[in-house]
């Protein structure tokens, strides 16, 4: 935001509580844990999109706040099978400054 430190956040509308696109079809989504202050959502997303083409977004998780990184995030998948591979071959990869801790993560 222009004359403060926080970051500017834009959330896109939504259809409605619970509800999805229809064209969306199943999430398949990891816990990743341990970021730098720096990560973006941008930058989570393209971490793993360079190896997993299936990868809908990410969202790093933010104190409401201050607007900071609270080190941990989501990443969500179209294809179950790439989240698993992800969830193996990406624990312990670096994203920014830290190697990442991944975990499924729990509706």
């Amino acid at each position: 935001m222009p004359g403060t430190e926080q970051t500017f956040r834009l959330n896109w509308a939504s259809f409605g509580i619970g509800e999805r696109r229809p064209d969306a079809g199943p999430d398949h989504s990891i816990f990743v844990g341990d970021l730098a202050p720096d990560v973006t959502d941008y930058l989570l997303q393209e971490t793993f999109r360079t190896h997993y083409s299936s990868v809908r977004g990410a969202k790093v998780v933010t104190d409401p706040n201050t607007g900071r990184s609270k080190g941990y995030g989501f990443v969500k998948f179209a294809d179950e099978s790439e989240r698993n591979r992800a969830m193996s071959e990406m624990n312990g990869v670096y994203c920014s400054t830290r190697p990442m801790r991944i975990s499924a993560a729990t509706p």
